[in-house]
């Protein structure tokens, strides 16, 4: 299957005019009664019937959007698909744990978003034949065929075969936010260096960034999930690290036993001490990371740099005169280096016990190539005209933001969607943002285990990494030292974690023989 070209096709499909999913792939006409995607006769006729399938997805606002007739951005898009969806939403925070529930129940919705498909429950399930495998099915549907990419199909894999369709993420995405007019009021530049970024925060503590008179700022928010999702691999990549895993004396091999990643935690410690970040960010998660940043505490964190885009307006709420901006990558010894994400963030998997038949399965496969088509990633983006957006000069502009957060942002959850999908009408924070994904994606540094697999891995990562998790806050904090920390990885390898660096070294070695 020929890899897609990020952005070859779907920039030259955006522009607004009238386009329609083929009759083939429709599922639909909406007379007679419902019933589970076959035909009722009305008027002595045949009249084909709304495909119903369920599914399950993850929410992320204070609540779902309603999934009835009361939604008209929910009701145009299973009329414009020919679908009935029955819609199970769960709270991101508590998802995966619902998902393990589900699963461990046994009754699976058709269509369920697995967040982690390399856990050890997933990967036993798929490995016992509970999920249809997909791979061989794509070429069948022209617009999910131009949406695959085969580096991230690898990433999903699990023994070769792909079981389900990805969601996919920008592969450059993490970085640096932080706050213009501070830099601007101390005459500083943008940082460029991780040396940058220590200065930067040293000035933002120090020298009354804010122009009040008051000693109340510092230069760094962040929080305990955030130093090990964003802020070490930020900084390790950019002093030539690995990021999360990578190739040592040809074993794969996790990125705490190194010393760049030392080296990153011995600077966030550093900081610590002098407290130029928040002395609490061991006891803080999720959104208070951001209310450090809205409410003018802090000048800068590390973080998906679309988060400027869309976690910010309470800031501009408190001061309208704020100015936000970002960088992607940091210089180091081996150039611009950061991060890079696998390329997707969940995948949608079909349960063999609620898909019963290869066609139910492409029925459900047709709806997920019908939301590529463009008038439909317009639907789930802007939502209905005259109600969520208006047109000007041929293109929409939100009328109602507020109602369109409500019942269309998380609609979001049900589609795939090209990471490099862009619309005239996007904001300047957001045109600069996919400026960066493009630009920077070859500067990224890629975990090396994503297209691999580990039983050790998958059964006992949350409990090896909490060993990780804790010594590096400990050791940030000063409760341990750096002879603290190697025992903590020492207690680690000897827990599992050798096991673990074996087993995905086989898989890579294996591999690279092919």
């Amino acid at each position: 299957m020929e890899m897609r070209k990020k952005g070859s096709h779907w920039k030259k499909t955006m522009v607004f005019g009238i386009t329609t999913i083929s009759a083939v792939s429709l599922l639909t006409a909406c007379n007679g009664e419902a019933d589970s995607g076959g035909s009722t006769k009305k008027n002595d006729k045949a009249v084909e019937q709304p495909f119903k399938f369920s599914i399950m997805a993850p929410f992320f606002a204070a609540q779902p959007p309603a999934t009835d007739n009361s939604n008209v951005a929910f009701k145009a898009m299973e009329d414009k698909m020919g679908v009935k969806m029955e819609v199970t939403f769960v709270p991101g925070t508590t998802y995966d744990d619902k998902l393990n529930v589900t699963l461990a129940s046994g009754n699976l919705p058709q269509v369920m978003v697995v967040t982690n498909n390399k856990n050890a429950a997933v990967m036993n399930a798929v490995r016992s034949g509970a999920f249809w495998e997909v791979g061989p099915y794509i070429k069948q549907f022209p617009n999910l065929q131009k949406y695959w990419n085969d580096q991230i199909g690898s990433n999903i894999s699990v023994d070769g075969k792909i079981y389900g369709i990805y969601r996919e993420r920008p592969v450059a995405r993490k970085g640096v936010i932080f706050r213009q007019d501070w830099l601007d009021n101390l005459g500083l530049q943008q940082p460029k260096t991780v040396d940058d970024i220590y200065k930067i925060a040293k000035a933002f503590t120090l020298n009354d960034p804010d122009k009040n008179g008051k000693h109340d700022t510092y230069g760094i928010a962040l929080s305990d999930d955030n130093l090990m999702t964003d802020a070490t691999f930020v900084l390790e990549t950019a002093l030539g690290g690995f990021n999360q895993w990578g190739i040592k004396d040809g074993k794969v091999m996790p990125d705490f036993l190194t010393k760049e990643y030392l080296d990153s935690l011995k600077l966030l410690k550093k900081m610590y001490d002098e407290k130029l970040l928040n002395q609490d960010f061991g006891a803080i998660k999720g959104t208070k990371l951001k209310d450090i940043i809205n409410q003018g505490k802090a000048g800068m964190y590390f973080v998906s740099i679309d988060d400027a885009n869309t976690s910010l307006s309470d800031l501009f709420k408190l001061n309208p005169n704020a100015k936000i901006d970002f960088v992607l990558g940091l210089q180091g010894p081996k150039g611009v280096k950061l991060p890079g994400n696998s390329g997707y963030y969940g995948v949608f998997m079909f349960p063999k016990s609620s898909v019963k038949t290869e066609a139910d399965l492409k029925k459900i496969l047709t709806y997920f190539d019908n939301v590529l088509d463009p008038d439909v990633l317009k639907l789930f983006d802007f939502g209905v005209d005259g109600t969520h957006y208006k047109m000007e000069n041929g293109n929409p502009v939100f009328t109602n933001h507020q109602l369109w957060k409500d019942q269309v942002a998380d609609l979001g959850q049900l589609r795939i969607a090209p990471s490099d999908l862009t619309w005239p009408t996007e904001s300047d924070v957001m045109k600069k943002v996919k400026k960066l994904y493009k630009e920077e994606a070859q500067n990224v540094v890629p975990s090396v285990i994503e297209p691999y697999t580990s039983q050790t891995y998958a059964e006992r990562s949350n409990e090896l990494n909490k060993i990780i998790n804790d010594a590096r806050v400990k050791f940030i904090m000063g409760v341990i030292d750096e002879p603290g920390f190697v025992k903590a990885m020492e207690d680690w390898r000897k827990q599992g974690g050798d096991q673990i660096i074996d087993e995905f070294s086989q898989e890579y070695n294996k591999a690279q023989k092919k």
